[in-house]
């Protein structure tokens, strides 16, 4: 498959998610360039919704049945669009001047991430070889072969029959809202799981998170056009986020999570904003704030933390907003000055959500996510250094961006409008800073939210500073104006061009490509981010489990074993080739199991080799109805890449101490160190 498809593939992918959702938000009320960025998380929440209902009422082509609903969602809301607005507003309620900044954030956003994305991960089918991804790699597969697109039934094993095999039969919720769109993508447009991946990933960075923050930028700035471009320049320049969530874990769900964020605060904020004018609360508030409540939760199904990120980028609008509201209730009373009442009530609106995180962080529901331990890496300097030059967890500081941040954190204090947007990028460095240093309670009270993971909370952070670097640039684009505007004889349109260089000159030191030398080309971030994608993302990494050699075997495997099911150790690399190849594989993601691990599986992993004398042993795998065994590291020599997380040799000695000689199995295919064998 070739990227330029792939591409036009994403295109199309992009246009069917934004388009129904976005005729949605606008039948609800949300203004036109904010539903532009809002539709995606409309639409995701409809495909939530729907595979929730389609699963529970046992329709069978859910495929099917799932894009159709899409399909007349889009029609419905485009006929709501018609009735509300034909003959009493405009649909396009915004100038053409207006949208300039959106299409200069598409008109950067698309190459800088089509560059990452040829130049980084190298081919459109290329994955990573990690932990997490396994799982990843296993649910989308499992989907688009069950046509089930559930949250509240997610696994590995959804096709029909395979309950007669899971290691773990049990199945329930999971925020698998991102799963959904690549497992549909990939049944769409025919495709592999790997490649949907990539393409899903490539919508949110390229479409979804650069519209959301000009949406964002816009209802904080009212309308400002020229902050609205200069966010265009600074959405993508930290590695922090979007760039390393797309390589650690990876925690593919939690970089969608963190794109939908900023569609949702400006509808947000845009409706708080609206409670100031003369008009009252009525239908088309409700109307919003539905269409809100109907964001929240695609938030949660794409990934739950994003709720409590989304609350901390709101704080100052909640401040403002409610806090407005209980200053002039205390204003009603004489003997309260003004300044009191101003101040008092911002404090019991910082309060109040004080009290609401120390609630949350008690909630029992939560305490797997809070209580779950990353060691610290480093020392309080180190980290803080780290937050300013935006290295974070990596080693390749972005000067130029801290610079804009610096810029914009100094015109952010002394504006009201936008001081509390410093206040909450610098409570998220606090954040970074605990995080990284330290070990205890205080971490996971103030980051457990983000499973005290140091890679999400710069993600966080690099996100909150979207606004700051906004304005940074936006100062240096007014004095540059002011520069030349005492130039006489300049027209109008002449005197933007000194901007529009200035634009360019930030933009190429944000995004220039490699260093000039390239032995130093780590400190680059643009260029480390491009090295560390495509090592991680290449088949001849080092570390992998599966190599190419193995990647080649296991489509011979597929051809002699087609749909039977095949016993395998998915630590030998084996685990990827139920996504790559389409094999019926036992195990098909890393795990430890546990105490859900069904008989049948703890039978077979530690006494498969006694099949020929051991009747209960031959009873399971029959029971099972595995005809295959597949080893791909045969020997003690012939284990590649590292061991993963879970790995006990012991666990797998039934699987591992079968070799040519075994009896019961018959040697079908051999390749190197590279075996399947029939089951007699």
């Amino acid at each position: 498959m070739s990227w330029s498809l792939l591409f036009i593939e994403a295109f199309i992918a992009a246009f069917a998610l934004i388009l129904p959702g976005m005729l949605a938000s606008r039948a609800f009320g949300v203004p036109f360039k904010l539903s532009l960025s809002f539709g995606p998380v409309i639409s995701v929440f409809f495909l939530v919704f729907m595979g929730i209902i389609l699963r529970f009422v046992g329709v069978a082509g859910g495929y099917f049945a799932l894009l159709i609903s899409l399909f007349f969602f889009a029609v419905v809301s485009g006929m709501a669009c018609y009735f509300r607005f034909h003959g009493r507003s405009a649909f396009f309620d915004n100038d053409i001047v207006s949208q300039l900044p959106y299409l200069c954030a598409l008109a950067l956003s698309v190459p800088v991430s089509v560059y990452f994305f040829v130049r980084g991960i190298g081919l459109p089918d290329n994955f990573l070889q990690v932990y997490d991804n396994s799982f990843h790699l296993s649910v989308i597969q499992s989907m688009k072969h069950a046509s089930s697109y559930s949250i509240l039934s997610v696994g590995s094993y959804l096709e029909a029959g395979s309950e007669a095999f899971s290691p773990n039969a049990s199945t329930g919720f999971y925020p698998a809202a991102w799963h959904i769109i690549a497992a549909l993508v990939a049944r769409t447009f025919n495709i592999s799981v790997m490649a949907a991946i990539n393409l899903t990933n490539f919508v949110f960075v390229a479409f979804v998170l650069p519209l959301g923050i000009q949406s964002f930028i816009a209802v904080i700035t009212k309308d400002d056009v020229r902050k609205g471009i200069c966010a265009a320049v600074v959405t993508l320049a930290s590695t922090a986020f979007p760039w390393t969530l797309l390589y650690w874990g990876p925690v593919y769900p939690n970089f969608a999570a963190f794109c939908a964020v900023p569609a949702v605060a400006a509808v947000f904020i845009w409706f708080m904003q609206s409670f100031e004018e003369a008009r009252s609360v009525c239908t088309v508030h409700c109307s919003v704030l539905a269409a809100l409540l109907f964001g929240m939760v695609a938030l949660v199904a794409l990934q739950p933390n994003a709720v409590f990120t989304l609350g901390i980028l709101l704080v100052p609008s909640i401040v403002v907003c409610v806090g407005g509201l209980i200053e002039r209730q205390l204003l009603r009373k004489q003997s309260i000055s003004a300044k009191f009442a101003h101040y008092a009530s911002r404090c019991l609106v910082l309060f109040a959500v004080a009290i609401i995180w120390f609630l949350m962080t008690k909630a029992s529901f939560l305490q797997g996510v809070i209580n779950f331990h990353w060691p610290s890496f480093t020392y309080i300097f180190d980290a803080v250094w780290r937050s300013f030059s935006f290295s974070f967890n990596e080693n390749t500081p972005c000067i130029l961006l801290a610079c804009l941040v610096v810029l914009g954190s100094l015109w952010a204090l002394g504006n009201r409008s936008f001081r509390g947007y410093f206040f909450v990028y610098l409570f998220s460095a606090v954040l970074f800073v605990v995080d990284a240093t330290q070990d205890g309670f205080i971490r996971h009270f103030l980051t457990g939210f983000w499973y005290t993971d140091q890679y999400r909370v710069a993600a966080m952070t690099a996100l909150f500073s979207i606004p700051l670097s906004t304005l940074g640039l936006d100062f240096i684009l007014r004095k540059v104006q002011s520069a030349f505007s005492v130039s006489v004889g300049m027209d109008r349109s002449a005197r933007y061009l000194p901007q529009a260089l200035c634009i360019v000159l930030i933009a190429c030191g944000l995004f220039w490509p490699e260093s000039v030398n390239p032995s130093i080309n780590n400190y680059s971030p643009v260029g480390f981010t491009k090295s560390v994608l495509n090592y991680m993302y290449s088949i001849y990494d080092v570390d992998n489990n599966l190599t190419s050699d193995e990647l080649a075997f296991l489509g011979e495997v597929k051809q002699m074993a087609g749909d039977e099911l095949i016993i395998n150790n998915p630590f030998d690399g084996s685990v990827y080739g139920y996504a790559a190849n389409d094999l019926n594989l036992m195990y098909r993601k890393f795990s430890s199991f546990g105490k859900g691990e069904t008989a049948v599986s703890k039978q077979i992993r530690h006494g498969l080799d006694r099949i020929s004398y051991d009747s209960l042993i031959a009873r399971d795998v029959k029971k099972a109805g595995a005809k295959y065994l597949l080893v791909l590291d045969y020997g003690e020599n012939g284990r590649e890449g590292v061991d993963m997380p879970g790995y006990h040799k012991s666990g797998w000695t039934g699987i591992d101490s079968i070799d040519d000689s075994t009896p019961g199995f018959s040697l079908v295919l051999s390749k190197k160190d590279m075996r399947l064998y029939s089951i007699e």
